[in-house]
């Protein structure tokens, strides 16, 4: 795949994006981030946010799921365990499990008479 880019095509990007070169894809995933940022800051901060956020999650995704897609995948579940667990915890009740009960004595008494 090739793409022609102008000088004015790439400084226009630049511009809109806090002067890091972004392509369309990462440009997408920076504008899905700056909607779920809380509107703190002015746009330009937001933007950086969202942007600094995006790159990180690309360094992280460079660094270990192109490398060792195994690796990765143990990574995510443990994090994905660590979460559910955390969730468990801070929940209180033990609600949704099945709960074990005693009885005081059989159900059933059933006695057999040979001679019937």
């Amino acid at each position: 795949m090739k793409e022609e880019c102008t000088p004015a095509y790439i400084a226009g990007v630049q511009e809109l994006f806090c002067g890091s070169w972004v392509c369309g894809l990462c440009a997408e995933a920076v504008k899905e981030n700056m909607k779920r940022l809380p509107p703190s800051q002015p746009s330009a901060g937001v933007l950086r946010r969202a942007l600094d956020s995006h790159m990180e999650f690309c360094k992280k995704f460079n660094g270990t799921t192109r490398l060792n897609p195994k690796l990765s995948f143990a990574g995510t579940m443990r994090e994905i365990a660590r979460k559910s667990s955390l969730h468990r915890s801070s929940g209180g009740g033990g609600g949704g499990g099945i709960a074990r009960t005693r009885s005081c004595g059989p159900f059933m008494d059933v006695k057999f008479d040979s001679n019937v």
